[in-house]
């Protein structure tokens, strides 16, 4: 069974390739700001909803 923390980190992960990929393939957008949004939709933004997440049962 797939934990709660691995499904949002592979969800956003894969939200993250998707963004970077088709911003890469749509727009014009440097590859550093692109690099930028890959990172920040995999790596950033999980950690806060998990922690979210964390907060919300703790409760």
């Amino acid at each position: 069974m797939v934990s709660r923390e691995n499904a949002v980190v592979l969800l956003f992960m894969a939200a993250g390739l998707a963004l970077a990929y088709g911003g890469r393939v749509a727009t014009s957008l440097s590859d550093d700001l692109l690099i930028g949004v890959l990172i920040f939709v995999s790596v950033a933004a999980p950690q806060a909803v998990i922690g979210y997440l964390d907060a919300e049962d703790s409760d």
